[in-house]
């Protein structure tokens, strides 16, 4: 182990000095803030909320308990027992029955988690000088998309100066399973790593048992020898010193030849457990393999050689599909979850992409969401996938078009878009409902690549492809090399154009990814037309408002409708071009069914709103801008506004079961009730129901018109 231990870093004295204060009450209590509500708790049942909400009891007694435990050496038993679940990789029934397709994932306590999130950010301190830049896993500062990007760029780099590249993934088995305790803590010692954390650690991992819950059943315990926990905040940090020796040594091995650009040379790529190695001939791969199973025999990790694979790129000689008892592609790989194959172009990857996003949204068609909720879902389950991939792959306008149609069919849950879909992508503040606007993301994406960019290798691919491009931002001393951009850095490069030409180099300089999108959208999409009309007054939040209240979602979905102007009253459907039976008329008053004549001429209206304002004793803004904006002030906290909504709702569907001809068509009254029942049981609900709440006991006995 000598071999590796001697290449890691060590701290220096006033480093480790930093690291050794007592553990205080502050410290715990921030670890407390931090953490995520909603969790699996662990054997003892006490989850994220009940800490926070006693946080001022609990931190002084877990501060007591902490400092005993450094003085007896010895952590409590509820620190050291865990559950462990079994999450499957895969979803291939065949694959299922073998053990290893399954992932452990530790539930540990809450008060071991905040123990661990404490020791993490004393950790944090000092992990960039004891973990080198190649990985990238749990390190502040540093992502996933270097590493691609870096992928990247190095077959970008062979196409346009005629090199080569063999890039190895090394697959190893149970990573985090097999990482050693003693072997851990050895190189934390090298390091100079001292008492509060390295202590803390061996008493952490000092007679740990775990009991497997399996069918819901929960086994005898088991004793815990090796691994770091799946689950645990620190382990990613643990992990990537544990592998750091083994990088170390593939970097400084002079018979290991990565890829060279000027004097900048990859060789290692890691992000946790996923390791890539870069070399430019068959000497080095022989090398390499030879230093991953001295790495394996020593601390007792597993490489799986059938599951390691590398591709071969640029001009060899030969490629042979197997060599060291790898095998080998022509083509690249998947790396990270990207595929590199199409880097260059990338349309048949996304238009398999779009059918994949287009099923998942037909899944999601038979639920019962608002309107708001189906962006929130396009948003966190369609887009994911979509934008991990985009942030490091070109993506044409085209492809990007067809993206948004499967997103606005969705949100409208109809082939036919009601409205202009740029409306979609503005902030629910003002007016929209915040889709994400994958181009835009995209452009925002390519300028911060080139603008913060600290990666070395990275910054002189962009002062070697983009210099002569772009002289007034791109500075380098270097010999330009006359090469064409295309794919990712051709996206690049048009995205900084385009932001030149709408913006000052002082504010594209400082300004933050986060309000560089939002000026973005403010800046391409016009405001609505059914904003413009009543841009002046209160209320102008209501979408906002809307989205937050505790009403039905068909209920919120009918007001976006009402607010933007295609609710389908029948002088709408008639200026669309639909056919409308009959006449436009209201089948009860024989005038323009409008809007205005819906909600506030017409008889039911009429007769509804001065019952509901007498009952609350308040007068309501009854007016065009009013119903659209509920442009009313809650007194006493009593929410005006979703009263109103209810009100407003409450007609539309009496008036739709009318047009529909439903055999029992339910009066306005009845459908205000049903809707302010509703409302009243989800605050009854509450742990402390509201004040004002018998006045929806009093609006479920509506008086009759």
């Amino acid at each position: 182990m000598r071999i590796f231990l001697f290449l890691m870093p060590q701290l220096e004295q006033h480093v480790c000095d930093s690291l050794e204060v007592p553990i205080t009450v502050p410290e715990i209590e921030a670890a407390i803030d931090e953490l995520t509500s909603g969790k699996t708790p662990g054997p003892d049942g006490l989850g994220a909320d009940f800490y926070k909400s006693f946080k001022h009891a609990v931190a002084p007694a877990l501060y007591e308990v902490v400092t005993e435990a450094y003085e007896k050496q010895t952590l409590p038993l509820s620190f050291l027992r865990t559950h462990t679940v079994l999450i499957h990789k895969y979803n291939d029934s065949v694959k299922l029955l073998s053990v290893g397709s399954y992932r452990p994932i530790t539930l540990t306590n809450v008060d071991y988690k905040i123990y661990m999130k404490i020791l993490a950010k004393r950790l944090q301190r000092v992990i960039k000088v004891l973990v080198g830049p190649h990985q990238t896993c749990g390190i502040k500062g540093r992502t996933i998309c270097t590493n691609i990007h870096v992928a990247r760029s190095v077959l970008e780099c062979c196409d346009a100066f005629q090199g080569r590249v063999a890039m190895l993934q090394l697959d190893f088995e149970k990573a985090f399973d097999r990482v050693s305790h003693q072997i851990l803590f050895r190189i934390l010692e090298h390091a100079n790593v001292r008492y509060i954390l390295l202590e803390g650690l061996k008493m952490a991992y000092k007679n740990c048992i775990t009991s497997l819950v399996v069918n819901k059943r929960v086994t005898e315990s088991i004793e815990i020898r090796c691994s770091v926990r799946q689950g645990c905040p620190l382990s990613p940090l643990l992990f990537a010193i544990f592998l750091e020796p083994f990088c170390l040594r593939l970097l400084r091995n002079d018979n290991v030849r990565g890829f060279n650009l000027n004097t900048n040379e990859v060789k290692v790529l890691s992000y946790a457990d996923d390791l890539a190695v870069l070399c430019v001939d068959q000497e080095s791969i022989r090398e390499i393999v030879k230093v991953a199973s001295s790495f394996c025999a020593k601390t007792g990790s597993v490489i799986n050689w059938d599951k390691t694979v590398g591709f071969w790129h640029g001009d060899w000689d030969r490629k042979p599909n197997v060599f060291m008892n790898v095998r080998w592609e022509s083509l690249p790989t998947k790396y990270l979850g990207v595929p590199l194959v199409h880097y260059r172009d990338s349309t048949s990857y996304w238009n398999e992409e779009t059918q994949n996003v287009r099923t998942k949204a037909e899944g999601w068609r038979g639920k019962d969401l608002s309107i708001f909720a189906r962006s929130t879902v396009c948003n966190v389950f369609l887009i994911a996938k979509i934008w991990y991939v985009l942030q490091v792959l070109y993506m044409s306008r085209a492809n990007v078009q067809k993206f948004h149609r499967v997103l606005a069919v969705f949100i409208w849950n109809s082939n036919r878009e009601r409205s202009a879909r740029t409306n979609l992508f503005r902030s629910v503040r003002s007016g929209g409902l915040g889709l994400a606007h994958l181009f835009i993301r995209q452009i925002v994406s390519r300028f911060m690549f080139l603008r913060d960019q600290n990666d070395p290798f990275l910054r002189t691919v962009i002062q070697i492809r983009l210099q002569s491009f772009l002289p007034e931002f791109v500075v380098s001393s270097g010999v330009i090399i006359g090469a064409g951009v295309h794919g990712y850095m051709k996206e690049a490069l048009w995205s900084f154009r385009m932001l030149k030409v709408r913006f000052s180099m002082e504010y594209l300089a400082t300004v933050s990814r986060k309000k560089l999108y939002k000026d973005l959208v403010d800046v391409l999409f016009p405001i609505p037309l059914y904003r413009s009309l009543y841009c002046v007054g209160s209320g102008l939040d209501v979408l906002k408002r809307v989205k937050r209240m505790p009403v039905r979602p068909c209920v919120k979905t009918f007001f976006f409708q009402l607010h933007c102007g295609v609710l389908p009253v029948k002088t709408w459907l008639e200026e669309k071009g639909l056919f409308v039976p009959w006449s436009t008329n209201c089948l009860l008053c024989k005038k323009a069914e409008t809007v205005e004549h819906v909600f506030i001429e017409c008889w039911d209206a009429v007769f509804h709103w001065d019952i509901l304002q007498r009952t609350l004793k308040k007068d309501l803004p009854v007016n065009p801008r009013g119903i659209r904006y509920l442009a009313v002030k809650n007194e006493d906290e009593i929410p005006y506004d979703m009263i109103m909504l209810l009100s407003l709702h409450s007609m539309w569907k009496t008036r739709m079961s009318l047009r529909h001809a439903d055999v029992n068509v339910r009066t306005v009254r009845e459908n205000f009730i049903e809707n302010i029942v509703y409302v009243r049981e989800v605050y009854r609900a509450l742990a402390e129901p509201p004040d004002w709440l018998p006045l929806l006991d009093q609006l479920a006995s509506f008086k009759r018109f």
